[in-house]
């Protein structure tokens, strides 16, 4: 499968001198710029409505940095520019090179960025995602892009995205960050389910521009079904029928779908049925402090019903607390996520070493039955034959594991229902009876 090559390498900005030509809609800005720019640099005769400045070699830098301070966000916002080298003629041609000046400022000051990128110096850092039920266990990770910088230092997603954004690099970095999570999990020799995140405005045409992924995956050896991609910042979205033809794409692979941060916003909300996740995962803001705040916890709740009442697995994501992990593990929640359990780390760490089977086994656990939610609780004093005949009055297909991960009890419901009704049960511990 070929790829544009615009996606592989990327131009770091030239700074070997040459013409700037700036345009703006208004012509105070315009005569700003006349005025400062002809105080530091030669200014050429322009046949257009606009400045054509003269720069000398490795003055980019230099040249941004007074617009930067000469100008206001808003006029940045509005003037376009164009570096061509001196004598060039401005054809029409060239019109696909002109770029907002702050998308110039930023990709002089994402340098950095550039070099990554065409040095493929990334690397993810691998989160395990644990059953609410029996934590110490990996359920899946979610990868983490990371890179370091020239001095060895982590350079952290948050700011490698940050600078995406503005130098209009978000596309190269969201597919670096696909081809990085499929290269990490496989040479790490990952067998769970791997959450990768993208972000749907950085695909413009899904057929041809995840071709490199969907190879890497098969190249990889990966089964499809173990692929959950994780859609990120979908309150940004303004094409919702665009993300939908991506998603639309990725289950035609047989891969599954995430929906992230529920709840930060009306634009998931609003995804969720459309899109009709496998997953989804709950806001960190509304996880953080939710089992001592009874409105979030109202909110929690309602949103957690929401998504088993659609079918859709929920994981809670940022937990850093024995009294959020409890909390969340007694409203149903499937699975978890966060510092609690364990941090991001490559090799990705194959157990919650952190925990025991009898520290976190929540004492309360609830039970969905047709029409109402049950509380069971696993006391010690629970003998064999109670704790039977509790599951037993159970609707659903209920099962409990031992300490050592075997299942130890099941209940008349799991016995009568055939192997299709038993991919949705829940398994219960039984460390504290």
């Amino acid at each position: 499968m070929s790829s544009c090559s615009h996606c592989r390498t990327v131009a770091v900005p030239e700074d070997n001198g040459g013409v700037l030509r700036l345009t703006h809609p208004l012509p105070h800005t315009v005569g700003k710029l006349r005025k400062t720019l002809g105080e530091h640099y030669r200014l050429e005769r322009s046949a257009h409505d606009g400045v054509a400045v003269v720069l000398p070699a490795n003055s980019i830098a230099d040249v941004t940095s007074l617009l930067e301070e000469t100008l206001s966000a808003s006029e940045r916002q509005n003037c376009k520019v164009l570096l061509l080298a001196e004598g060039e003629p401005l054809t029409f041609d060239k019109m696909s090179l002109v770029q907002p000046l702050d998308t110039l400022i930023a990709k002089v000051h994402s340098r950095w960025l550039v070099e990554m990128l065409n040095a493929d110096s990334f690397y993810v850092d691998f989160q395990p995602i644990v059953s609410a039920v029996l934590p110490t266990r990996v359920f899946a990770y979610e990868c983490l892009l990371r890179s370091r910088d020239a001095k060895g230092e982590t350079v952290a997603p948050g700011l490698i995205f940050e600078a995406a954004r503005g130098a209009e690099l978000l596309f190269q970095v969201d597919r670096a960050a696909r081809l990085t999570a499929i290269r990490d999990a496989s040479a790490n020799g990952v067998t769970t389910p791997v959450f990768i995140n993208f972000n749907p405005t950085s695909i413009y045409d899904p057929t041809f521009c995840l071709r490199t992924t969907i190879k890497a995956i098969k190249e990889a050896g990966i089964a499809p079904d173990r692929i959950v991609f994780e859609i990120v910042e979908s309150d940004a979205v303004r094409d919702p029928d665009h993300l939908l033809s991506i998603v639309k794409f990725y289950r035609q692979q047989g891969f599954r779908i995430a929906l992230d941060d529920l709840g930060a916003g009306y634009g998931s909300l609003n995804l969720l049925t459309s899109l009709k996740p496998d997953f989804v995962k709950f806001d960190r803001e509304l996880i953080c402090g939710v089992d001592l705040d009874p409105y979030k916890q109202k909110v929690f709740v309602k949103l957690v019903e929401m998504a088993h009442e659609l079918g859709i697995h929920t994981l809670a994501e940022g937990v850093e607390t024995e009294g959020e992990y409890r909390w969340l593990a007694a409203q149903g929640v499937e699975y978890l996520q966060g510092y609690f359990f364990a941090r991001p780390a490559s090799p990705p760490p194959s157990s919650t070493p952190v925990l025991s089977e009898q520290a976190v086994s929540p004492t309360s656990i609830p039970l969905m039955t047709e029409s109402t939610t049950t509380r069971l609780s696993l006391e010690s004093k629970l003998d064999s034959d109670a704790l039977q005949g509790v599951l037993d009055s159970l609707h659903e297909q209920v099962a409990v594991i031992d300490a050592s991960g075997k299942i130890s009890v099941v209940n008349h419901a799991w016995q009568q229902a055939g192997l299709e009704a038993k991919v949705a049960i829940r398994i219960f511990s039984t460390a504290n009876t």
